[in-house]
């Protein structure tokens, strides 16, 4: 049910979303420039809100598809492997690289 009000709601935003752009498109071919402004802002807003909820809609069937496909193949949904947190083991960390111990610049740059 959930994700049929997302559906709706998302293509709901996108379409104010579009009114807002052609509103703004109309005051701006009245030369209506500082009007517009505002009106561009809130048309941004709602369309990527719209589609924001149409990913968010779609995400949640895929995600619902998935764990369906999994219990009935008998399986459990696969586990994340735990990795250890603790300091790098000193086998595994590279050598720097090997410098010289002068103390002005290079030879080459005097």
């Amino acid at each position: 049910m959930s994700y049929w009000v997302r559906e709706i709601a998302g293509w709901l935003l996108v379409l104010i979303g579009l009114f807002l752009f052609w509103q703004t498109y109309s005051l701006l071919l009245q030369k209506r420039v500082f009007s517009a402004g505002p009106s561009l802002v809130m048309g941004y807003v709602v369309f990527r809100g719209g589609i924001h909820l149409l990913k968010v809609a779609v995400a949640a069937q895929a995600a619902r598809n998935l764990t369906g496909a999994l219990t009935s193949a008998g399986k459990s949904p696969p586990r994340a492997v735990a990795r250890p947190v603790g300091p790098t083991p000193a086998q595994q960390i590279l050598p720097g690289p090997k410098t010289s111990r002068q103390t002005g610049p290079p030879a080459g740059r005097r």
